[in-house]
């Protein structure tokens, strides 16, 4: 079991005896309600007994149950000191002047045993039961939904800032700070000051961030469950169009016509214009700082453009129908942790269906389905903390998809994953585009881009540069302007005499280019070209720093 007082996730090796937490909590509770009925000592220590022997059994480790036992002593010995030597009765014996009563004694025996009956029952309880998933079982003895899930996020957040923390340490250290022992030097506790200011600032914006991603799902927008339901009934029923049939499906899913927008004297976007059709699958790319953030923003309803006009499935965001709206669009954060909010990951899928006003058997449903569509349903009674960086990526998504959403936007989705991970998310991706949800990725992935997208906007400094076909990431004068690089498959094809128009978007494309120009064979006399001076191919028409090769 280790040192930890309680227990963040399920333990291999114990065994909880009773299987369903909620029961599990309500067999502790009666059990310290008889311990606390009981006067007989010999009733208490068989009762002690017997919890022991249940704890052994159960597999958790002696050397916790008496860790736990430690927690007793200062409570213990007030027991052992004072009672005897204060309560009336008859006399036992004395002690430095003292005289304790047998009844005393009895007393405080009888208060002994309790304490440490209640701590086996606590110490079982709290081993064998995760604390979150002990803390949604307080929902069965009647504590309110709303407290417990205010200081499950509470604690989630906590734990987040924890590892946040632990993590600025470690790497503090790796580069020779010293936080060793109790005195640490002058130059230690400034950075230690430092440090703490820049962890309050990290909590400041993941506080942030956390909000926008439960507002984005329907959360703390206020409305009943009534009305949620039915403004989201509405906003897939109708659709407000310009002289159109109001049942009449879009041709667009969004629609960004001539949009500025500011953060105070700081252009994020400058008159940028796009459309992107109803089904397609869109990358957005651009450097850091382009405006992709905001521009999310702007599609999912969170901001409001300043001056032009976003349009999402033919009708205009307003301020009065941003909310319903959204509900159409989902967004996947960067960051998984900052949308995965929930103590469990069936909890956290369930937060937008039940904002959504939906009832418990299709919110059940939707959950089922949602995970199943990423491959975490075996998952999903599990915490996020037992979870990889990759599988929180596909709980996220999992949120979003349980919202059923006919838009979704993934911002860097593809960033921290390993390789095996990318291509399982770009298998899923595949899987959305199939199920004909519209899908929108920021990333800086220019090779990912070219595989998977048919079509590409490009960002720099919050204007458009071009919106087209994965072709745009061929060439080599839009790529420089947008600060990415050629793919990656492409490249080769650079070096190669007469074979630099070949633009593979895939692995499959370049074998099939390259084996062409096997079975054509090498043609020495093509291999350099002369310029019509006689001499070599100047080297401005070709790319800078490659030099052509025959093929082989």
């Amino acid at each position: 079991m280790g040192k930890a007082i309680i227990a963040l996730h399920e333990t291999e090796g114990v065994n909880p005896l009773i299987k369903k937490p909620s029961h599990r909590l309500w067999t502790v509770l009666i059990l310290l309600g008889l311990t606390v009925a009981a006067w007989q000592p010999s009733v208490l220590g068989i009762a002690a007994g017997v919890f022991l022997l249940l704890l052994l059994w159960c597999g958790i480790r002696i050397q916790l149950i008496l860790g736990r036992l430690l927690l007793l002593l200062p409570f213990g010995a007030g027991a052992a000191l004072f009672i005897p030597f204060h309560t009336e009765g008859k006399a036992a014996f004395k002690w430095m002047g003292f005289v304790a009563t047998e009844e005393g004694i009895e007393r405080a025996t009888v208060i002994l045993l309790k304490l440490v009956s209640a701590n086996f029952l606590l110490t079982y309880l709290l081993a064998v039961t995760p604390l979150f998933v002990l803390l949604r079982s307080l929902r069965s003895v009647g504590i309110p939904a709303v407290l417990l899930e205010l200081i499950l996020l509470i604690m989630r957040y906590f734990f987040l800032l924890k590892d946040e923390a632990v993590s600025m340490f470690k790497a503090q250290r790796s580069r020779g700070m010293n936080f060793k022992g109790w005195l640490w030097s002058a130059r230690a506790y400034k950075r230690f000051g430092e440090l703490m200011g820049v962890l309050f600032l990290r909590a400041y914006e993941r506080s942030k961030r956390i909000y926008i991603a439960m507002l984005a799902r329907g959360g703390l927008e206020g409305e009943s469950s009534m009305g949620r339901k039915e403004t989201g009934l509405v906003a897939r029923a109708t659709i407000v169009g310009q002289g159109k049939d109001a049942t009449a499906k879009p041709e667009f899913a969004a629609e960004v016509m001539g949009v500025n927008f500011a953060y105070g004297k700081i252009k994020a976007l400058n008159g940028v214009s796009f459309d992107i059709p109803v089904g397609s699958k869109v990358a957005l790319m651009g450097p850091n700082g382009a405006g992709k953030s905001t521009l999310i923003s702007l599609l999912n309803g969170l901001e409001l453009s300043q001056s032009g006009e976003v349009r999402l499935f033919g009708e205009t965001v307003k301020r009065d129908n941003g909310d319903r709206l959204r509900r159409r669009v989902g967004v996947v954060y960067q960051d998984p942790d900052d949308q995965i909010f929930s103590t469990s990951v069936e909890e956290d899928v369930a937060f937008g269906p039940r904002n959504l006003g939906l009832g418990a058997a299709e919110v059940e449903e939707r959950v089922d389905w949602a995970l199943g569509s990423v491959g975490m349903r075996e998952m999903r009674r599990r915490s996020p903390f037992e979870l990889s960086y990759g599988q929180k990526r596909r709980v996220a998504i999992a949120g979003v998809l349980a919202m059923k959403p006919e838009f979704i936007i993934l911002d860097e989705p593809m960033s921290f994953l390993d390789p095996r991970g990318r291509d399982e998310l770009q298998e899923l991706l595949d899987d959305m585009g199939e199920m004909g949800l519209t899908i929108l990725i920021a990333t800086h992935d220019v090779d990912f881009a070219a595989e998977w997208a048919d079509k590409v906007l490009l960002l720099k400094e919050g204007k458009l540069l071009a919106s087209g076909t994965a072709e745009l990431l061929f060439d080599d004068v839009l790529i420089e302007q947008a600060s990415l690089h050629l793919p990656r498959l492409a490249r080769p094809f650079r070096l190669l005499r007469g074979a630099e128009e070949h633009r593979p978007r895939s692995v499959k494309q370049a074998a099939q280019m390259i084996w062409k120009l096997i079975m054509k064979g090498a043609d020495p006399a093509a291999a350099v070209k002369p310029d019509s001076r006689g001499g070599q191919e100047d080297a401005k028409q070709r790319p800078a720093g490659h030099k052509h090769l025959p093929p082989s």
